[in-house]
């Protein structure tokens, strides 16, 4: 394309609009020129483009090895709001060089008891740590002291389930100009051409209650100025103030069904104040078996911890045993009194009692940690760092005095106060209120509507009192046009097949919920029995091990005298000894599993935090809650009867229900 052909388009175009009449001339003119100038922008379009194709000069590039790279994320103090803070709150606790052999006497004795150890894990655990690794593998799925308040504050929480009956403002402001031709004059008051300037202001201000009942208030002003020549007025200004009620009579009325769905609550949608409140308490009995579980791990964690001290205690006691033995024979071999395979078999022994020794300290025996891993799990369980300096010693003393226990009342205690049971027991509530709010919201639409309006009209808005309508303020207060209508509104879906399935997906999950409290109950009674069961158990391991250490320990002395004398071979001193290591070391495995077995008692039965003091409470409020709550108090005490601080008795029947 070039200017030749743009000069034949313009040509082509003006043509036919020299033929034209004389009265479309203009028209055909100015669609000419309109039809010219995007010919001329395109002739500009396609000589840029061939232009820049022509001095297009390629840059080769070399292509790039990998198509994404791993990074790491640059993380701010400043926030998006441009408030910056100080670093973190709490600093990471750096860590001294691990704990072994070769400096383990150099550590510090930290003594402290159990009660101590859980004051310390509630202290510290802003995350409630979990055996495993969760909180590196699943970040997601661990519990922490913000969980709560970030699910109080999120849009399912109260308070935005509460805003839902807040009151609601909206406001426009709009103008226009309009210019408009009309063929026949009547259309156009009398004028073939009309020019209008117009404005429109709107406020609303509305309300919705428990009952389903939204309250409106709208103030509505309108101003138009045009050059209508059958105006009584050049410009105008009409002004509505306007009041409505609507109340619905079948679907979504009543307190019921708006605070357990919402207002405008659609079938199967329920987000109303008592589904919040009931999820805000099911999150405190996940945040609550989430401490007890971190109070139990912490407990366990101390009781192995004192078996691993004394486990390691029997080791280096038979360990320092052995080398007795051995320098008894090696001494009576240097005297040629001995026998060489006597003296090899006691030093095998010692050297064996001190392997066990050097397990017992950093690895495991038997399946069971050594004294710096079950220190160090402790220690990730209360928060600390892996080392300080220190090593955590305990120091309570455990219980080894028979305990009796009633089954059946550990049964009512285990089905009253498991958090687990109470957690699925608002779970069914929740249902419940599900299954009434989808048989509600079932129904028709049918609401009553009534509305009431009064109009001011004017020249002006304010001014121009003096003459009949002038002002439309003044024709607001003093005039007498009033609006109002009542009536009735009626709508659904004819099937409602949306709303039945609604009630059946409730009755479902109902059924649902109910037969997992069913199990739940018989899992925890069986989960109890063995509880019970345990600690029975436990305690007949105390009695049978000491006895057999009492019988080991007396069988030791008289060997050893014999072999000192030479009346009896030094293998069945050794190997009384292993036994009488062995059966020590059982007496206080049995003692930490009968105290394990008691902390599993208490935490079948659903009382492990009473036993340790521990409620949960809210923290503390803010100074402009304290004052609120202090401003509010007058008006929820205890009255009698007749009594009222207003001039208006409160409706109210009591407290809601949960």
């Amino acid at each position: 394309m070039n200017e030749s052909d743009s000069k034949f388009l313009i040509n082509a175009w003006r043509q036919p609009a020299c033929r034209a009449k004389q009265s479309s001339l203009r028209s055909d003119v100015f669609r000419g020129a309109t039809l010219a100038s995007f010919a001329l922008l395109f002739v500009i379009g396609c000589s840029a483009q061939r232009k820049a194709s022509l001095e297009y000069e390629p840059i080769c590039q070399p292509c790039a090895d990998v198509y994404q790279r791993i990074e790491n994320a640059t993380i701010d103090d400043c926030d998006c709001d441009g408030s910056c803070q100080n670093g973190c709150d709490d600093p990471l606790q750096v860590s001294l060089p691990p704990v072994t052999i070769s400096n383990f006497s150099e550590q510090e004795a930290w003594e402290l008891t159990v009660d101590e150890c859980v004051r310390l894990a509630l202290t510290n655990s802003k995350v409630l740590q979990k055996l495993g690794g969760v909180v590196t593998n699943s970040p997601a799925a661990v519990t922490t002291l913000f969980d709560q308040a970030i699910n109080e504050t999120s849009g399912g929480g109260i308070e935005a389930a509460l805003s839902a009956f807040d009151a609601q403002v909206n406001s426009s402001l709009f103008f226009n100009h309009n210019e408009r031709k009309f063929n026949n004059l009547f259309f156009g008051g009398g004028a073939a051409a009309v020019t209008t300037d117009a404005a429109a202001f709107r406020t609303d201000l509305s309300k919705t209650t428990a009952t389903g009942t939204r309250f409106t208030l709208r103030n509505q002003i309108d101003y138009n100025r045009n050059n209508v020549p059958i105006n009584r007025f050049g410009s105008v200004y009409d002004w509505l103030n306007l009041v409505e009620v609507r109340q619905p009579l079948w679907r979504g009325a009543g307190t019921a069904v708006n605070r357990i769905a919402g207002p405008n609550a659609m079938p199967g949608v329920y987000n109303g104040v008592l589904i919040s409140r009931i999820r805000s308490d099911i999150s405190l009995a996940d945040f609550e078996r989430s401490v007890r579980d971190l109070i139990r791990d912490v407990e366990r964690g101390y009781w192995e911890l004192y078996f691993a001290y004394h486990d390691l205690n029997t080791r280096l006691e038979a360990r320092d045993a052995a080398r007795e033995v051995w320098e008894n024979r090696k001494l009576r071999l240097d005297n040629g009194i001995g026998r060489p395979d006597d003296e090899a078999q006691a030093r095998q022994q010692y050297f064996s009692f001190q392997a066990q020794s050097e397990s017992a300290l950093t690895g495991t025996t038997n399946g069971q940690p050594g004294v710096l891993g079950a220190e160090r799990t402790l220690r990730r369980l209360l928060g600390l760092a892996p080392v300080d300096g220190r090593l955590i010693r305990p120091t309570s003393d455990p219980a080894i005095a028979p305990v009796v226990l009633d089954w059946e009342q550990s049964q009512s205690i285990a089905l009253e106060r498991r958090v687990e049971i109470r957690r699925q027991q608002w779970s069914i509530k929740q249902r419940q209120l599900e299954l009434c709010a989808s048989r509600n919201l079932n129904q028709w639409q049918f609401d009553v509507v009534g509305q009431y309006g009064f109009r001011g009209f004017g020249d002006n808005l304010f001014g121009s009192r003096s003459r009949p309508e002038g002002s439309a303020f003044d024709d607001l207060i003093n005039g007498d046009l009033d609006d109002w209508q009542v009536g009735l509104e009626l709508g659904g879906a004819i099937g409602k097949r949306r709303g039945y399935v609604a009630i059946r997906n409730a009755e479902l999950n109902l059924a649902r919920e109910k037969t997992i409290l069913k199990e739940q109950k018989r899992q925890l009674l069986h989960d109890l029995n063995a509880a019970f069961v345990e600690v029975d158990r436990a305690m007949a391991a105390i009695r049978t091990s000491y006895n057999s250490n009492v019988a080991v320990q007396e069988e030791l002395l008289p060997k050893r005298k014999r072999v000192d004398a030479g009346q009896d071979e030094v293998f069945f001193l050794l190997d009384t000894q292993q036994r009488a290591t062995a059966a020590a070391s059982n007496v206080h495995r049995a003692i930490a599993n009968y105290n394990q077995a008691l902390l599993e008692y208490d935490y079948a039965c659903g009382r492990l935090l009473q036993r340790h003091g521990i409620t949960l409470e809210e923290g503390p409020w803010d100074a402009a809650a304290t004052a609120n709550a202090f401003e509010r108090a007058p008006y929820f005490q205890a009255r009698g009867p007749n009594v009222c601080d207003r001039d208006v008795c409160p409706v109210s029947a009591g407290p809601l229900v949960q």
